[in-house]
């Protein structure tokens, strides 16, 4: 087989595709905020840990500094296109989760809602924040799980049926053993 080098700065790229998650926050004044990030990974069994490496200047990290909460939500393939909305860069305060039609519902261990068109969601409180080059990673104790009940077979996640999305990069998806790219 033959080999060649991969530009450092794409490292990450080989690592694909990754599940893809939004995390909803709350910022101090009670504003709701929700960003999608593909950085993330559990850590912990116990106690249950979930990390994710967000760029330190992004409203939904802010958030999470000053709050010390959030919650995470696994998307399917029926919400691509909320996500994306997601993702857009809106001025500080505004609601990406009603920009992106998506329903907001309340949390019972923190203050960021969870989406209900979300396959599960982790409500969080971060633990710890530590410094990583250009991102920085947050770590959260998952105080509660909610899990739609279509979206379990066995103990795991019914992938066959929910269709969990899986970032590659950019506006680039894996959906099953398919590629699905955003639509503009």
């Amino acid at each position: 087989m033959e080999f060649t080098d991969l530009d450092l700065g794409n490292f990450y790229r080989v690592l694909a595709p990754r599940p893809t998650i939004i995390v909803t926050t709350v910022s101090p004044d009670g504003k709701v905020n929700a960003a999608p990030f593909s950085f993330t990974m559990p850590v912990s069994s116990k106690p249950p840990l979930i990390a994710l490496a967000s760029v330190p200047s992004h409203h939904t990290y802010q958030n999470l500094e000053q709050t010390r909460e959030m919650v995470i939500n696994i998307p399917s393939e029926d919400i691509l296109q909320e996500l994306w909305i997601t993702s857009e860069k809106f001025p500080q305060g505004v609601n990406e989760i009603e920009k992106a039609g998506l329903t907001q519902m309340p949390s019972k261990k923190v203050k960021p809602p969870w989406i209900n068109e979300s396959l599960a969601y982790m409500e969080c409180q971060v633990e710890r924040i530590l410094e990583c080059g250009d991102h920085n990673l947050v770590i959260g104790e998952v105080l509660k799980v909610g899990v739609r009940k279509d979206a379990v077979k066995d103990g795991l996640l019914n992938v066959e049926l929910v269709k969990p999305l899986l970032h590659l990069g950019g506006k680039d998806f894996v959906v099953g053993d398919h590629r699905k790219t955003v639509d503009e």
